[in-house]
This record gives structure tokens, C-alpha cells and sequence, in this order.
């Protein structure tokens, strides 16, 4: 038979090192901003460069970035460039579609909607880059109605890959990833 002391021992020996394996595994809470400047608060979205042939998807992104921003808690989104500290430059580079699943009639039923852009956040008045990648890339699969015509599902696609895509890189550029 045990006694209650060794299991009371044994529980909190086995606590102590579950806290020591949380605590030593590296895990951690992504940064919000920490490593930018604390003077920077209005970030200003340049307006976007489409290099495809989808209408709108610049303004579509921008859009996307600004949403961002008005969901931080740290910074605000400015409405010109005079009143920012931080600028968001970005350019749609590529929109590819791509076929995942067919009907009977050979008729797409889904398809991936891939976006690749460049994108970058400076500093307004130093000009220094905070954080630049010259290829982020997002997907989202859809599916397509049974009319012939796919372009609602397909601009639905495109409104939620901006969306996702935007609420990646923006948090890729406060956690200086």
C-alpha cells in the first residue's frame, strides 16, 4: 500500500515538469507590432497595381489590407498619405484558376483560385522598409453553380482569397516574419 504523502509527491513531481515542458517547448504568442516603431500607428494603403486581367482585384485587396488594419487594436488606418506614419504598398503579380472536380457534362464543379502579390510595409517619413516579400502567395477552392456562368462564384472566390490573404500578410508583416 502507498502512502498519501508519495502520491502527493508523485502528482506535484509530475505537474512541475508538465510545466517545464510547456514553458521549455518555445512556444509563444505570435508579436502584434512589438518590433515596429511605437511611433507608428496610422499606417496609410497606397493603392495596389493590377498586373492581371481581373477587374477590381486591386481595389478588392486594398480593400482587404484596410479591413485589417481597423481590426488592430494598435494601429488605425489612414485615410491620405499626410496623416501616416506607415505605408502598404502592394501589387497583384498573378490570379490563376485551376479545375479541382468535374460534373457528368464535363463541366467544372470546383476550382482553386490562387493570388500571388507583392507586398510591403515602410516607414513613411524615413523610407525605410519595415517588412517586404516579393511573393506572397494565397489559395481558396469554390465551388461553381450549376449555371454555365461561374463569374458570381468566382468574384465570391476572389472577395474571400483577398480577405485570407490580406489577414496572412498583415500578420506576417506585425510578427516581422
Amino acid at each position: 500500500m502507498k502512502k498519501p504523502g508519495v502520491l502527493s509527491a508523485i502528482r506535484i513531481g509530475f505537474l512541475c515538469l508538465s510545466c517545464f515542458c510547456l514553458i521549455g517547448c518555445g512556444y509563444g504568442f505570435a508579436p502584434q507590432g512589438e518590433h515596429i516603431d511605437k511611433r507608428i500607428v496610422n499606417i496609410y494603403v497606397a493603392p495596389f497595381v493590377n498586373k492581371t486581367a481581373e477587374a477590381e482585384a486591386e481595389n478588392i485587396l486594398r480593400a482587404a489590407f484596410i479591413d485589417q488594419i481597423l481590426q488592430s487594436s494598435r494601429f488605425k488606418s489612414a485615410l491620405t498619405l499626410e496623416q501616416a506614419d506607415a505605408v502598404i504598398n502592394g501589387t497583384v503579380i498573378s490570379i490563376t484558376t485551376g479545375v479541382l472536380s468535374y460534373r457528368n457534362n464535363i463541366l467544372a464543379a470546383e476550382e482553386r483560385m490562387t493570388i500571388t502579390l507583392e507586398a510591403s510595409l515602410r516607414e513613411k517619413d524615413s523610407g525605410k522598409t519595415i517588412w517586404s516579400s516579393q511573393n506572397v502567395a494565397g489559395t481558396s477552392d469554390y465551388k461553381l453553380q450549376d449555371s454555365v456562368n461561374p463569374k458570381p462564384a468566382r468574384q465570391q472566390a476572389l472577395a474571400k482569397l483577398a480577405k485570407d490573404t490580406a489577414e496572412n500578410t498583415f500578420n506576417l508583416m506585425m510578427s516581422d516574419f
